[in-house]
């Protein structure tokens, strides 16, 4: 599930403290607010807006999108423990239970989140938390009444098909969907002359190998340019390839005594059939003949 970044202006000091962190841990909340509409946008609103206590959070999941509202690597006051490890280490995840919305979906779409962000920042599932673990809080009071099964939908959630799946995903000899992904990328951008038969689920020194010339071809070096795809190299990649781009053509509707005859590409002999229909109407001896051509554009 795609994420839409809703930040949280800087000028709001006293819940964007704008201060560094590496995250540790990820801590999951409920929001407590079974409103009607109380989704994602609507939190996200709240923040923007300031909020009228010192709190944030780094995402907000409904049923239906994720919304982050700081970067990852900034610390938010969601945790409860002063400058303790929960807020100064972990990334907060907020579930909505807004009664119009569906709770569960909303958990499926949060363990998917957190096993991109376990993926993506090398945080062991381990180290998934509820909010209590902090500050002994009740929280998040109805995850925390299934707590190990969400912690299974962490472990066992299944990669979207799109988005980045985490470094785990390109270890030389695992397979994973996404690695099949890649090679074809990579060969839509132009680099897949290390290819013997063509891209595969299993990572290879061929991948590898592929990937790293997709970076260089970026301007990058050293440890940026290793072959292991990361967050960036997989954007990038999924961005439309020169090969991709539509092209725009003409194609001719060709009409003869208003009855359609023929639908081509200009330069596929739109004008030699023409020519045919012409050659065989004086064959015919027709007195009278009207052509009429009507011209598309289209990206093919």
């Amino acid at each position: 599930m795609k994420t839409e970044k809703q930040y949280i202006p800087k000028r709001h000091e006293d819940i964007r403290p704008g201060i560094r962190m590496k995250p540790r841990y990820i801590t999951i909340h409920n929001t407590g607010n079974t409103d009607k509409g109380a989704d994602a946008d609507a939190h996200a609103r709240l923040l923007k807006r300031g909020n009228s206590r010192q709190a944030s959070w780094h995402f907000t999941v409904d049923d239906e999108k994720v919304v982050q509202h700081l970067p990852t690597d900034e610390v938010g006051w969601h945790a409860g423990d002063g400058r303790g490890p929960g807020n100064m280490s972990s990334i907060g995840v907020e579930i909505c239970e807004n009664w119009d919305g569906d709770f569960a979906q909303a958990e499926a779409n949060t363990a998917q989140l957190v096993r991109r962000l376990c993926d993506e920042l090398d945080i062991p599932v381990s180290r998934v938390v509820p909010h209590r673990h902090w500050s002994g809080k009740n929280c998040p009071h109805r995850t925390l009444k299934h707590w190990s099964q969400f912690i299974q939908k962490v472990k066992g959630s299944k990669w979207d098909g799109k988005s980045f799946p985490g470094r785990d995903a390109f270890k030389t000899g695992k397979s994973h969907p996404a690695v099949t992904v890649l090679g074809k990328r990579l060969v839509a951008h132009g680099f897949g002359k290390h290819y013997k038969v063509g891209p595969g689920p299993t990572f290879s020194e061929a991948d590898r190998k592929n990937v790293q010339d997709f970076q260089k071809a970026q301007g990058w070096s050293g440890s940026d340019a290793d072959g292991y795809p990361g967050p960036v190299t997989w954007e990038r990649l999924m961005k439309e390839a020169p090969s991709e781009k539509k092209k725009l053509k003409e194609f001719w509707r060709l009409y003869k005594n208003g009855e359609q005859f023929g639908y081509y590409d200009v330069d596929e002999n739109a004008r030699k059939k023409i020519l045919q229909v012409l050659d065989k109407a004086m064959d015919d001896n027709e007195k009278e003949i009207n052509i009429k051509v009507e011209r598309d554009l289209k990206y093919v």
